[in-house]
């Protein structure tokens, strides 16, 4: 038994082998990231683990990782709160100097500037302009939270628009424009709506799809004050089990109450009218040149397949 002990034979010292490298590859295997296995070309560096979101960075220090990061965990601490879930995600953020493949997402030659994998809660963002970096994330990562909602009441993906409206609620949120968003609509939606005779949206037109690509420079939307109006006054409930007639019915009780609101005070000479006009133009106008510009960009960069563009309020 000394001497076996002493000289294992040859399938011994094979089987302990196998029991020695077996954990360090599965070990391995478990250190790629969702990042890397979206984007093997790149190099990503893990930046921290909080709250069940992973956060990893390209071409970035770790101290902006760790202030994006931050978005990432404010922002899942707050669609938990609502809808009672969001899953573990992976964040990837890379630099300006850092091109992504973007082959099979975007056509030859565009430039990646943020992407969401909701199946997989992957959202990774181009941090090339700053300001946008948050917005982006946190519209990423409703566009996660609301697919995951969407399969655990048995369906593939949230309605649409609808979704892209609660993703903007957000993003409003987060970045605390709640009420200079609510003051845009409410002279947008008497400019759109003078008569207030408007049919109401359909806000159950599609459903999400699993991958979108988009440009975060051409995302910022108002419309989130309608999902903020809706919510306060029927409770989360509207938005965990979405249903197509009290999405309907939020929107007119919302647009008439926009409409009080605005006409509040107004005297019988009309002259309110005038101002709001001008309001109107003023505001409509600079969405508008944001959409005209957008427009020129989307026909350089069409959706491919699965892959879609995430829309503004006022594209139609």
């Amino acid at each position: 038994m000394l001497t076996f002990l002493s000289r294992p034979t040859k399938g011994a010292m094979f089987a302990l082998a196998v029991v020695l490298v077996y954990p360090a590859t599965a070990a391995s295997a478990q250190d790629v990231s969702a990042c890397a296995e979206k984007f093997p070309e790149q190099d990503w560096e893990h930046v921290i683990d909080q709250d069940g979101i992973a956060t990893y960075q390209a071409a970035l220090t770790q101290e902006i990782g760790e202030r994006f990061a931050e978005t990432a965990r404010k922002t899942a601490a707050l669609i938990r709160n609502d809808i009672g879930q969001f899953p573990d995600m992976t964040l990837c953020v890379f630099g300006g100097a850092t091109t992504l493949d973007a082959e099979g997402l975007l056509p030859p030659g565009q430039r990646l500037h943020a992407a969401t994998f909701a199946g997989d809660a992957v959202v990774v963002v181009d941090s090339q302009q700053t300001r946008l970096v948050d917005d982006a994330i946190v519209f990423g990562m409703a566009h996660v939270g609301l697919w995951h909602l969407a399969a655990a009441n048995g369906t593939v993906g949230y309605p649409e628009p609808l979704a892209g409206a609660i993703q903007q609620w957000y993003v409003s949120r987060v970045s605390e424009k709640l009420d200079q968003h609510h003051s845009v609509m409410r002279v947008a939606n008497f400019f759109n709506d003078p008569d207030g005779n408007a049919p109401p949206t359909d806000w159950f037109v599609s459903a999400q799809v699993p991958i979108v690509a988009w440009n975060p420079e051409y995302q910022e939307s108002p419309i989130g004050d309608f999902v903020d109006d809706a919510v306060a006054r029927n409770g989360i409930g509207l938005l965990q089990t979405p249903d197509s007639a009290d999405w309907t019915a939020a929107e007119l009780t919302w647009r008439a109450a926009l409409r009080e609101e605005l006409l509040q005070g107004a005297d019988e000479s009309n002259e309110w009218i005038g101002g709001a006009l001008l309001a109107a133009g003023a505001v409509l106008g600079a969405f508008g040149l944001a959409l005209w510009t957008r427009r020129q960009n989307r026909r350089k960069q069409e959706p491919i397949g699965e892959i879609a563009t995430a829309e503004g309020f006022f594209d139609s």
